[in-house]
């Protein structure tokens, strides 16, 4: 597959601000999709940052403008580490409808995941989490997905910025769903209940406000993560059409998309909903870019973890509860001290490994189930 056909190279000579590099800067670092210099064996790579400049499903018009206005800024970031070959793909083309963008986006991202290369994708609307989808359903019998938005975008059927997620609900390949920060004031009450109704996550932003390590584990099992810059709040990201005055703040947008680079199993990383009309000094940009380098940040620090009894890294931890037939059994990593929780499917004798926290674990040690346990047992049997 010649990833040339998809994209347009990436324009460095800015009408506003051409780009001057040293060395050290990220831009410098990284190659760079160029008409004198185009996309080469993908294999090469481990990240591919790509714009796509779709916009057509969403009421925030000018998000289009967005993955140059990001590229803009993250150019001139400082460079991370030599070890890892990133690659700028350009922006996609344009399509005759946006239903040929989320086929597009898929064959890209598919391209992409047999070539083990982590995309990050400078939006554009968050419809485009489903062209992701489309790509790891084709891939994995289970897809764990995150979402960071201050809405609960579903509602009827139809595939848009605003209502995307009730069609990958509705797909057999989702295993874990998860949304994180969104304000209950903004969200439909009746969302919420089909959330814990399918077994899912939603935690609210307060929670979030108050402990932000609440994130990780969730974060930690995703296969693709899909933020939304209306999850920040307005002072620090004021470029959206529907900003708020309560949201993450801007260092918590950070380190959340730190511990989606820590992951190991992220493989896209999605920044969608930036307008860059809405602007002031370029500030939403400029954040936009320092989250996706803590993303690559947090990358370049992965470290696999497979938590089994087999292995001396994990100490094992098993709880008998009096009014359960099913041992609890949690894993604690020695070398992270990260923790996971193991969930039985009754029909298949098998057992899933979750990413949870150490409150978990105490909430079971005082003989109280944890609801993400289950939610996880209920949903798998």
């Amino acid at each position: 597959m010649d990833l040339n056909h998809y994209f347009e190279p990436v324009a460095l000579d800015k009408p506003e601000k051409p780009f001057r590099f040293d060395e050290d800067m990220f831009g410098s670092n990284i190659h760079v999709n160029t008409p004198s210099n185009p996309i080469d064996e993908i294999s090469n790579y481990r990240i591919a940052i790509m714009g796509v400049q779709e916009e057509r499903n969403t009421l925030n018009e000018g998000t289009s403008k967005a993955p140059d206005s990001i590229r803009d800024k993250l150019y001139t970031l400082s460079r991370i580490s030599d070890k890892i070959k990133i690659i700028d793909l350009g922006n996609m083309k344009f399509t005759p409808s946006v239903v040929d963008t989320y086929f597009g986006l898929r064959d890209v991202m598919l391209e992409l995941f047999n070539n083990q290369v982590t995309g990050i994708i400078l939006g554009g609307s968050q419809d485009l989490t489903y062209g992701v989808f489309l790509a790891l359903e084709q891939l994995k019998s289970q897809v764990n997905i995150v979402t960071i938005d201050a809405k609960i975008n579903t509602g009827d059927d139809t595939i848009t910025a605003d209502t995307y997620l009730q069609t990958i609900w509705k797909s057999p390949n989702l295993f874990r769903y998860c949304n994180l920060g969104h304000q209950q004031y903004l969200v439909n009450n009746k969302h919420i209940a089909r959330i814990d109704k399918l077994g899912f996550e939603a935690i609210r932003l307060g929670t979030l406000r108050n402990n932000l390590t609440l994130a990780e584990p969730s974060l930690r099992d995703a296969h693709m993560v899909s933020f939304d810059i209306n999850a920040i709040r307005q002072s620090d990201a004021p470029a959206t059409l529907f900003p708020s005055p309560n949201g993450f703040y801007a260092e918590e947008s950070c380190q959340l998309s730190r511990y989606a680079g820590l992951s190991d199993r992220v493989s896209c990383f999605g920044l969608y909903e930036l307008n860059p009309r809405f602007d002031h000094h370029y500030q939403t940009s400029h954040l936009a870019a320092q989250m996706i380098w803590y993303f690559i940040e947090g990358f370049s620090q992965r470290r696999t973890e497979n938590p089994t009894s087999e292995s001396n890294d994990f100490k094992i931890f098993i709880i008998n509860h009096e009014d359960m037939e099913h041992e609890l059994t949690f894993y604690k990593s020695q070398v992270t001290n990260r923790w996971w929780m193991e969930v039985p499917q009754i029909k298949t004798g098998k057992s899933f490994r979750i990413a949870c926290t150490q409150a978990e674990y105490q909430q079971a040690s005082n003989h109280d189930i944890p609801d993400l346990w289950w939610r996880t047992f209920q949903r798998i049997n």
